[in-house]
């Protein structure tokens, strides 16, 4: 089981992480510090705001595609990791 880095969006305009195939899930935890789990499935985006923190999960024996856009492009700094 695959579990991605734990990555809270420090700065940037727009974050959209996407799905591409397989089983898994995305964890975003707000600034609030609830939690918004969003299973893997055909047409899932969703919009990270800074401050929030967000994380993807496969399922066991699933080979999780996942796609992250970057507004402005991407930039050292933009992410800090958690785990």
């Amino acid at each position: 089981m695959f579990i991605g880095l734990l990555q809270k969006v420090l700065k940037g305009d727009r974050i959209i992480e996407g799905y591409v195939s397989g089983e898994g899930e995305s964890t975003i935890i707000g600034l609030d510090g609830k939690q918004k789990i969003y299973q893997a499935q055909k047409g899932l985006e969703v919009e990270v705001k800074i401050g929030e923190t967000m994380q993807w999960q496969a399922a066991p024996d699933s080979d999780l595609e996942v796609y992250e856009i970057c507004f402005p492009p991407y930039a050292d700094g933009r992410f800090e990791n958690s785990n």
